[in-house]
């Protein structure tokens, strides 16, 4: 769980879909009220060895039972529950529409994995969010504790459709039709609808694997029982419903994840190591550059806006206790992610920093941006501000006055238009930048920064800056 300091209680606004509990910040701390049912229902879980296992193993966040008297919270929160937990942070919280391919993949094989350690031992998990998911080392690592619960005799499990929405069909999409699937998750905050994924599928997509069990059919029984009054879970209990069945589908659906491969193409900055326009020399220069600022700076957390595949989030990682590497190309992200050399401080996202995760859900508060979820010391935007100026259409002083409101301390790199990557950018379309320049760049950064130092590279074409917002 994540928490920004702050010295009044707030509740979690996305915790509330879950009537048995509530998660609450406060003082730096996470906590979560629990009804009395799931407070008894977490004295047997933390009890079984399963669980104790899975704890020492980091897939599910470290928690501890308060005691009334160690519990800070404020008398009108405490009057609410029976009891209260404490979770251990998460550095950043992020969403399942921030992921790559394999974050997604991992994160699922891991719900399954709970499921079949939970059912084995006589509970089941009720549902199957990947919100209910984090990274923390670059591992997924299960937050959400009262999901869990006893395992009643000849129920199926209840989370399998809600598995199959929000990790199965977006990972089928991406794996058997190439299409992003974030997207799709963050135009619908409960993932992919059935019928949905049923329509994306052709009639030779269902002999591939998956396809035929997990969607057409499952799409033609939800066309069948949706508005059916009919009991589907008592009946299912009738046929002789068992935990054995759950496990067979539980291991199957591993199975197919596991095998699922995504051959990613047509990226810009996949290959960015190889087809970069600098000098070895200069490159060089430019990384001493940056892991100078940052060694100097001292930042805990670091932003690096188009980070492409990772290779200054590496060097600022080094010196900062978390860097969140974001960037609009999915390919990119994903060889960061999937690099086994990366920091483990560093956490790869795709993000569109001109179309960025907004405030949505209920009452547009029950996802939030990432600003909201992490607050940057420093930030690197390096090779970005042509692509956001003549790309994306923002206005040059727009964007250097939301980069002031987000850190205090800022690397930016400025990008000539003598240099091949501008003159690319302009070659099929009329030049209307007339604010793109490097001397209406420094007016605009000079009224929030002062340039602390700056590096010339690339024969003069490209530019380096340290600014920082403390005068003293």
């Amino acid at each position: 769980m994540s928490s920004l300091d702050n010295s009044s209680a707030r509740v979690n606004a996305g915790s509330f879909r879950d009537r048995d509990g509530r998660v609450y910040h406060y003082e730096g701390r996470v906590f979560r009220g629990l009804s009395k049912s799931a407070l008894e229902t977490y004295q047997k879980l933390s009890d079984k060895k399963f669980y104790k296992k899975l704890v020492a193993a980091n897939k599910i966040v470290g928690t501890k039972l308060l005691l009334p008297e160690d519990n800070p919270l404020p008398e009108d929160i405490k009057s609410q529950w029976v009891g209260f937990l404490e979770h251990e942070q998460v550095a950043v919280i992020s969403y399942p529409y921030e992921w790559t391919f394999s974050m997604l993949k991992s994160a699922a094989i891991l719900q399954l994995q709970l499921v079949e350690r939970a059912v084995s031992n006589g509970f089941t998990l009720k549902d199957a969010t990947p919100y209910n998911i984090q990274f923390v080392n670059s591992k997924p690592i299960f937050i959400d504790i009262p999901s869990f619960e006893a395992l009643q005799q000849g129920a199926p499990w209840a989370g399998y459709k809600q598995f199959c929405e929000m990790f199965l069909f977006p990972l089928l999409l991406q794996a058997y039709k190439g299409c992003n699937f974030q997207p799709f998750m963050r135009a619908s905050i409960d993932g992919v609808p059935v019928q949905t994924a049923s329509s994306l599928f052709s009639l030779r997509d269902r002999f591939r694997k998956g396809v035929m069990s997990h969607v057409w059919l499952q799409a033609k029984m939800d066309q069948r029982h949706g508005s059916s009054a009919e009991n589907v879970r008592s009946s299912l209990k009738s046929a002789g419903f068992n935990r054995e069945l759950i496990l067979v589908n539980v291991r199957k659906l591993q199975k197919l994840i596991k095998n699922l491969k995504w051959k990613a193409s047509g990226s810009e900055w996949g290959d960015y190591t190889q087809f970069h326009n600098y000098s070895d020399s200069d490159h060089l220069l430019k990384e001493s550059f940056i892991r100078d600022a940052v060694t100097t700076e001292k930042p805990d957390v670091v932003w690096d806006i188009g980070c492409n595949t990772g290779q200054f989030s590496r060097i600022a990682a080094a010196e900062c206790k978390q860097v969140v590497a974001t960037d609009i190309d999915h390919v990119a992200v994903e060889r960061l992610y999937l690099d086994p050399n990366k920091p483990l401080n560093i956490l790869p996202l795709v993000q569109n920093v001109a179309d960025p995760s907004p405030n949505w859900g209920w009452r547009n508060r029950e996802r939030s941006d990432l600003q909201t979820r992490s607050k940057p010391d420093l930030v690197l935007c390096l090779a970005l501000i042509h692509h956001v100026v003549m790309t994306a259409n923002i206005p040059l002083e727009e964007f250097i006055e939301w980069l002031a409101g987000l850190t205090k301390k800022l690397v930016i790199e400025y990008v000539s238009r003598k240099d091949d990557k501008v003159i690319t950018l302009l070659r099929n379309k009329e030049d209307k930048y007339q604010d793109y320049s490097q001397p209406e760049l420094e007016r605009h950064l000079k009224k929030y920064y002062v340039i602390k130092k700056s590096l010339k590279v690339n024969d003069g074409n490209r530019t380096i800056y340290l600014c920082v917002q403390d005068k003293t």
